[in-house]
């Protein structure tokens, strides 16, 4: 399991952030950061495909360093 930094454009509501579950949600000015563990690099295209489906513009995927 891997720790994941997705940035997209925009304010993505408390609606929208439930879509993710595994994920939790930082508003920032102009920006939305979610983060949180995925568990395969399988489950992280999921995310990306389905965040290119709502037609939302993804910034930055950073995955963290594991801490173990």
């Amino acid at each position: 399991m891997a720790h994941y930094v997705i940035r997209v454009k925009g304010d993505l509501s408390p609606e929208l952030t439930k879509v993710f579950p595994s994920l939790m949600a930082n508003r920032e000015p102009a920006q939305t950061v979610l983060h949180g563990d995925l568990e395969d690099q399988s489950a992280l295209t999921g995310v990306l495909n389905h965040l290119d489906t709502l037609g939302i513009t993804i910034i930055e995927v950073v995955q963290l360093p594991s801490s173990t």
